[in-house]
């Protein structure tokens, strides 16, 4: 059948960020019910000169799809607010939206805006994040699958190649909980 396997290789040593910030509530740990709650974070790619370049998602777990996404190469409170906002935009108000306690994340810049729109801000517990799966999942599938195959040179070269992934991610992969759900 000419199948072959893809290893994958080690991953880098990415640069960290701390917050001070007291823990915040998990308003999503107890939920059954996912309609109506995004997830975002962001995650590292290392490009071919060791520069690093930011992908921030934003993810809808109920539906498994990508709602929003950008790059960029600082990892600011704009930056993660700029992706949430877009979502926004492009699929209406939810009644939830989770993250990591990120100091993009707890910035007044971000609470701001949830706050506004008269969002909720749940928050993965610091040192879980197994709290964020959904999101932490499809970081670590665009990793597998693409990202540690292919060299980067430029934040270009990302955006062409996430943009490709998030399509097909969101399009044309298997989805068995989208498939459950339209044959009941």
């Amino acid at each position: 059948m000419s199948l072959k396997s893809r290893m994958v290789r080690k991953s880098y040593k990415k640069p960290t960020t701390t917050t001070d910030t007291p823990q915040k509530p998990n308003l999503m740990k107890n939920l059954d019910d996912l309609s109506g709650v995004l997830t975002t974070d962001i995650t590292y790619i290392q490009l071919m000169n060791r520069n690093w370049v930011y992908l921030a998602t934003v993810y809808d777990p109920e539906k498994r799809r990508v709602v929003s996404y950008g790059l960029s190469s600082e990892m600011t409170k704009e930056f993660a607010t700029s992706v949430v906002v877009k979502a926004l935009r492009a699929n209406g108000k939810p009644k939830m939206i989770h993250s990591d306690m990120g100091s993009q994340y707890t910035s007044s810049l971000f609470e701001g805006t949830l706050q506004n729109a008269g969002i909720d801000h749940s928050y993965s517990r610091k040192g879980h994040p197994y709290d964020n799966a959904r999101i932490e999942s499809f970081h670590s599938l665009i990793k597998r699958e693409l990202i540690y195959h292919e060299e980067y040179r430029t934040i270009d070269d990302v955006r062409a190649s996430v943009e490709w992934y998030v399509n097909w991610y969101n399009n044309e992969r298997i989805n068995s909980r989208i498939e459950w759900l339209q044959a009941s």
